[in-house]
């Protein structure tokens, strides 16, 4: 059973201060490194809290999220933000330990205290969750995160030191565009982005994401346009006062449409559902088919129409992030088309981002649809984080292990290990897109391992041992 903690006002904060947003937590378990995977380095507790914001239209109301917390209280670790991707429903969120919490573990394994929000409209949200929508997604976390700033004092291994890492995939992935530029645009005075790593996002709603989504090709996950419809109209009630399902859909859909709104089945049901319907009336997955003929029209050529409007609210690829940004994407994607990634690259270079990289983790020889690239791009993401991530005590820098120095010289990336209790030791590089170059085991004495077919620039080679890291240092290679 867990134990539930309900913070109040009287006891944990001065009457004078306004704005909290904690209203309580929950413990759940704590997730032993070894079983977490990743290169886990720290056991993870892994709390529910449920906080004080806004929903999509302004109104207070209470949501969930899953906070992750590395075990090791003399540590001061970075905040960092992952946000899920799509989920079945209601009940398949992080606070649940289901949909989406695995990667937020990861990240708070290596060092991160993560907040891992539900979003509006899902865990113990109610209401419609506007799905895709930038506000909510941005507004939903930032109270999140400043809901886990009042813990400090109150759980013992909640320590933050400033640094702020941001990531998330798929849907997620959006949302973490989203949260990044809400903060840097409008909410630079509550926090300061270290890094973010957007992973296979939707950046180009109108965009990209319309021409992949309503061409002729088969795409398998219609659902997903039945919930954007459903969210958006929730979230834009004004522009899209007019619209219905009716008004969007053809009328063999709007049953099961109204089944997974009314939260009967879920949205991998209502996608099965979709996909047959569709092969029995026009024998082929191809998502337009489920829409009157006119709101496609509109929708690939009328940008003043009302959902056009809409979906390009929703673009966050048009901005100009200022602190390091990567966006992991795979060119075998088959539900978020990397021309994403493409797009908000070119964009945000083209008018002048200081350090901006779209990140291609797939081969032409092996490419990787949309769950095959949600490992590497983590690892990446994980990796990259690592490069910049500073750990701190409660008064100085956590120093090296002794018995092991490691520098680069001549071509040569030079390990001296002369502590016996650490030999058998695993030495891994990664450049600083954050992937992993290479991994070989270290013993006693010098060992030197040639960069000279490696372009010049900034790596990090990372000593473990016993999933352990004994020693990072960040190594130029010159």
């Amino acid at each position: 059973m867990r134990l539930i903690y309900t913070l109040l006002l009287a006891l944990f904060l001065s009457s004078s201060v306004t704005g909290q947003k904690l209203v309580s937590y929950e413990f759940d378990f704590t997730m032993p490194s070894v079983l977490i995977g990743f290169g886990a380095t720290y056991d993870v507790s892994l709390y529910k809290i449920t906080y004080n914001t806004v929903d999509a239209r302004g109104n207070e109301h209470v949501a969930s999220g899953l906070l992750c917390v590395p075990q090791d209280s003399t540590l001061v670790f970075p905040l960092g933000c992952y946000q899920h991707g799509t989920v079945a429903g209601r009940e398949d969120v992080p606070s649940n330990t289901m949909g989406g919490f695995q990667l937020p573990l990861a990240f708070a394994a290596h060092g991160y205290i993560v907040a891992a929000p539900d979003f509006i409209g899902l865990g113990d949200s109610p209401g419609v969750h506007p799905y895709v929508h930038a506000a909510t997604e941005a507004s939903a976390a930032i109270d999140m995160m400043l809901a886990v700033r009042e813990l400090e004092g109150v759980l013992e291994d909640v320590n933050l030191n400033d640094q702020l890492f941001i990531a998330g995939y798929s849907q997620g992935g959006h949302a973490a565009m989203a949260l990044h530029k809400e903060i840097e645009t409008n909410q630079s005075e509550l926090f300061t982005v270290t890094a973010s790593a957007p992973m296979s996002g939707p950046y180009d709603v109108s965009g990209s994401m319309v021409d992949f989504t309503l061409g002729d090709s088969d795409y398998g996950t219609v659902a997903y346009i039945a919930w954007l419809s459903l969210g958006y109209m929730e979230a834009y009630p004004d522009l899209l006062m007019d619209f219905t399902l009716e008004s969007l859909f053809k009328p063999e859909y709007i049953e099961d449409i109204t089944a997974f709104q009314n939260e009967e089945i879920d949205l991998w049901t209502l996608n099965d559902r979709m996909i047959a319907t569709l092969t029995a009336t026009v024998g082929s997955i191809t998502p337009k088919n489920t829409l009157l003929p006119e709101i496609v029209e509109a929708l690939k050529n009328d940008p003043d129409h009302p959902f056009s409007q809409a979906l390009a609210d929703n673009d966050v690829y048009n901005w100009v992030p200022q602190a390091p940004t990567r966006m992991y994407y795979c060119e075998g994607d088959d539900q978020v088309t990397f021309q994403n990634a493409i797009v908000a690259d070119e964009y945000m270079n083209a008018n002048g981002a200081p350090d901006v990289q779209a990140i291609r983790l797939d081969t032409d020889a092996e490419l990787l649809n949309h769950g095959g690239c949600v490992v590497p791009a983590a690892l990446g993401g994980i990796g990259w984080f690592d490069t910049m991530q500073n750990l701190l005590s409660a008064t100085q820098e956590i120093s090296s292990v002794e018995g092991i120095k490691v520098y680069y010289a001549d071509q040569f990336l030079t390990i001296e290990v002369e502590n016996p209790a650490i030999q058998n030791s695993t030495l891994k590089l990664y450049d600083m897109a954050g992937r992993q170059l290479s991994s070989s085991s270290i013993g006693l004495g010098i060992q030197r391992y040639d960069m000279s077919a490696m372009n010049e620039g900034f790596y990090l080679a990372q000593l473990s041992n016993n999933n352990q890291i004994l020693n990072s240092t960040k190594v130029i290679k010159y």
